[in-house]
């Protein structure tokens, strides 16, 4: 059984290397620069976000806001998506809106884990 709240979270943190040990299902987290903990067919090296996905969640969240209730908000997030710090500076403005967006990551970061773990033959 695989640990998806584990899985995510390792995910989503980009300090350390990440890797699911497939025989008991232990996540090990280990320094960027150490060596991998053992033979990759036991030993497999769990994705994080990258600068590209990150960029893709900002703009997949501004496009799934409705236009109604969250006008003003989405246009200025529209306007910030390629500029992540302005765009975590409009999102502080609302807390819903903010709230939102982190859940809509955590979303996306479960569809990625799930993804890599059907392409892994894991899940």
């Amino acid at each position: 059984m695989l640990d998806y709240d584990g899985l995510q979270v390792a995910y989503l943190g980009v300090a350390l290397a990440h890797y699911l040990d497939v025989e008991t299902g232990d996540i090990l987290d280990i320094p960027l620069e150490a060596e991998p903990p053992g033979e990759p067919e036991r030993f497999r090296r769990i994705p994080t976000r990258t600068p590209e996905s990150e960029d893709e969640d900002r703009r997949l969240f501004v496009e799934s806001l409705v236009k109604g209730e969250f006008a003003a908000m989405r246009d200025e997030l529209a306007a910030a998506v390629d500029d992540h710090q302005e765009f975590r500076r409009i999102l502080s403005a609302d807390r819903r809106v903010e709230r939102s967006f982190f859940n809509f990551k955590n979303d996306q970061a479960t569809r990625a884990i799930e993804a890599w773990a059907r392409d892994e033959g894991l899940s």
